[in-house]
């Protein structure tokens, strides 16, 4: 509750204004939600977040993440090369550089 400048008594916030905190509150989470995609590493199992990894320097076909714990990248991996294993990438993907996403990374 707050207390009137005017009148010094509590004043009741509004349904409106407590429902407005609650989705901004929502809004925000969702977007902290969507700026990290935890994957785990096919060579180590270690999990890390794919967004904030740096990508290989590979200059040939599609440049993957490196793991930040056995700095290996996915270009090495077997299946890297096969079409079916690919995909076009999402929205999200690609405001951060993936043209297409390979499957590993979902």
């Amino acid at each position: 509750m707050q207390t009137s400048a005017r009148s010094g008594s509590l004043v009741q916030p509004s349904a409106r204004s407590s429902a407005h905190s609650v989705l901004a509150r929502r809004g925000r989470s969702r977007s902290l939600h969507a700026e990290r995609h935890l994957v785990r590493c096919p060579y180590c199992s270690v999990e890390f977040d794919l967004f904030a990894a740096t990508w290989c320097p590979h200059l040939e076909g599609e440049a993957s993440k490196l793991c930040p714990n056995c700095v290996r990248c996915l270009c090495e991996h077997p299946a890297y090369g096969e079409p079916h294993f690919w995909k076009d990438a999402p929205e999200a993907f690609r405001q951060r550089g993936f043209d297409r996403l390979f499957l590993f990374y979902l």
